[in-house]
């Protein structure tokens, strides 16, 4: 059973909440899977707490693993990593992420990793997240959002996972705000554009409630097309 990387075509598309959702739809069928964010950023009310995401990740997917292999690296500033690594003054080692890695997947059946950004945020000055899925050699899927400028994200997310010949399953469309394009006509859009798959639309929710939208996530697709076996 292979693990999956979860990337975006930009920032704030609903990456964690997708995620989340795949993770908690295969623990339901007795699925063990394990989670991972190499890389989180952003304020934290204590040096001995979580980060948002990493809460929302370890809550869903049940997971007892320590901290250090599900989020290795932590940055409290909202900057990329290779950003925040020289303003902090603290190195990042890929090693140390692809050995928790591969040490999460000694754990469990499959592990689902959550990126930070999209696939050319810089995590050190000549390697990005793009080189990250490359290297632990997992499938991909991406997260776009429904905004006007979509379109033209999403093309050139599916151009650099071609270049990099990273094995792209294919796209959700996550709508976290109200306007942009109608779902149907973005979802058409990209399958003809891309020739990849577009596994759902997720319409915005006005009044959002993590736990409905994850609940409610299997009622917009089958997590078996996801290419999960036994599911």
């Amino acid at each position: 059973m292979r693990s999956i990387f979860v990337t975006g075509t930009d920032t704030h598309v609903g990456k964690t909440c997708v995620t989340a959702s795949i993770v908690k739809s295969l623990r339901d069928v007795d699925i063990d899977v394990g989670v991972m964010k190499p890389f989180a950023s952003g304020y934290k009310k204590n040096s001995n707490s979580l980060s948002q995401d990493i809460k929302i990740l370890m809550k869903y997917s049940n997971s007892n693993d320590p901290i250090d292999l599900v989020n290795p690296y932590y940055f409290e500033i909202p900057t990329s990593p290779y950003d925040a690594s020289k303003l902090l003054r603290k190195e990042i080692n890929i090693q140390n992420i692809i050995d928790a890695y591969e040490k999460l997947l000694s754990y469990h059946d499959l592990v689902i990793v959550e990126g930070i950004g999209g696939l050319m945020t810089p995590l050190t000055q000549d390697y990005f997240v793009s080189n990250l899925i490359s290297e632990l050699n997992i499938d991909t899927i991406v997260v776009s959002g429904s905004k006007i400028g979509t379109v033209n994200h999403t093309l050139l997310t599916n151009e650099h996972c071609k270049q990099l010949g990273l094995k792209l399953k294919g796209f959700v469309i996550n709508q976290t705000e109200p306007g942009g394009y109608e779902l149907s006509n973005l979802k058409q859009q990209i399958q003809e554009l891309t020739n990849q798959t577009v596994y759902c639309t997720i319409p915005y929710y006005e009044h959002f409630d993590l736990d409905l939208y994850i609940n409610n996530f299997t009622n917009f697709v089958n997590i078996s097309k996801f290419g999960f076996k036994d599911v």
